[in-house]
């Protein structure tokens, strides 16, 4: 009788040992009579063989013959639910992970996503269909330009800011602002915009010189002399004070459209903003009307720099530093006056303008403001 103890231990030893391994074996060991042993399911007392499951609950024969061991606890029970070939007590199968689509039990193997938080049966993984944008299943989806997307990733496209369609694909932007982008369908058909090149899209403004502007630079666009002669005023002030560039002769400022200034460009091709015209002794300085401000403070401190150039330059100066001086001085205008990320647009490309202000900047880097001064004095 001293044995059947050693015995029975043993077999939960095992028992837990298999589990631990196998999780969803099933093994029993029988055994003997033993005195003042109850059945863990009946609750009556065992007289005879009894059974010990893996988590160590022992049990009568009939109740052993008649149930099933969880799969998942390891405990006797009267009454399994069976799914996939396995049995569990009510408990666990009530806490079995489901799939997010069928609310299947999820036992075996199954597909799980953590960031959004799916997991998915094999049947499901199988047959939804996929969002093309993130290539998740799907049961709820929206269809944008004959591409389906997941209710997450729909919520997350962004609009072309000038025909308000979805961007799914590339996409452009403009002066450096990310915050508004334009889908290629918009780049590709629309005018761009004369002040910031954005396309001017469906509601762009074409002004009577033939120059289009985008919704955002008509909004804030200037087309009254009285409006930007105040801009005028403070870029006069900050040349002359700040810069110290004195500029003996008067000059005449005046807004005009685009054929004017080409009149009066004599030979210069291309876009122009604005332009530093002289006659004889008399200065005058024409800016394109519709301009936003930030375009007139770099237009008028560019315009003033060539003002200066003529009376204090040699006539003959290299276009690079011609123009890359009249720059710099825009440069400095605007990074005064709070437009510094537009400041930094004027350094970039491949032209006259950009390879002048950068090579003026070297030279004050170097060796100062003054030097910038002096280099074009001297040429």
């Amino acid at each position: 009788m001293k044995t059947w103890p050693a015995l029975a231990h043993r077999a939960i030893s095992i028992a837990r040992f298999a589990i631990y391994l196998m999780p969803l074996i099933v093994l029993a060991a029988a055994s003997s009579v033993s005195a003042d042993i109850k059945c863990g399911s009946c609750g009556n007392s065992i007289i005879g063989a009894y059974y010990v499951s893996p988590d160590g609950g022992i049990y009568c024969e009939s109740c052993w013959k008649s149930g099933a061991i969880c799969a998942q606890c390891g405990k006797m029970t009267r009454s399994p639910i069976r799914t996939e070939g396995l049995a569990f007590c009510a408990e666990c199968y009530a806490k079995l992970p489901r799939c997010s689509f069928c609310s299947r039990p999820l036992v075996g193997s199954f597909m799980r996503y953590p960031e959004p938080g799916l997991q998915v049966c094999p049947i499901c993984e199988k047959e939804k269909p996929r969002c093309q944008r993130c290539g998740l299943p799907m049961e709820k989806f929206i269809v944008i330009n004959d591409t389906k997307l997941c209710m997450n990733c729909a919520s997350q496209v962004e609009s072309c800011h000038s025909c308000g369609d979805p961007i799914l694909g590339e996409y452009s932007y403009f002066e450096g602002n990310q915050a508004f982008k334009y889908c290629l369908n918009c780049v590709n058909n629309f005018p761009r915009c004369d002040n910031c090149a954005a396309p001017s899209g469906p509601n762009g403004t074409r002004l009577a010189d033939g120059r289009y502007l985008c919704p955002e630079c008509r909004k804030v666009a200037l087309f009254d002399f009285g409006l930007v002669d105040p801009i005028r005023k403070k870029v006069m002030k900050f040349i002359t004070s700040s810069m110290n560039m004195a500029i003996k002769r008067e000059i005449d400022f005046s807004l005009r459209d685009k054929d004017f200034l080409q009149s009066k460009a004599k030979g210069i091709h291309g876009d122009l903003n604005g332009l530093f015209y002289r006659r004889g002794d008399d200065f005058h300085i024409y800016a394109l009307y519709g301009l936003r401000e930030k375009d007139y403070v770099s237009v008028l401190a560019h315009e003033i720099g060539h003002a200066w150039q003529a009376e204090n330059c040699p006539e003959d100066l290299p276009l690079e530093d011609l123009e890359g001086f009249a720059q710099w001085i825009a440069y400095k205008a605007l990074l005064n006056f709070g437009h510094g990320d537009f400041a930094e647009l004027l350094r970039e490309g491949d032209n006259i303008y950009a390879k002048g202000l950068n090579n003026m900047l070297k030279i004050e880097n170097y060796r100062g403001a003054q030097a910038v001064f002096n280099h074009v004095r001297e040429k």
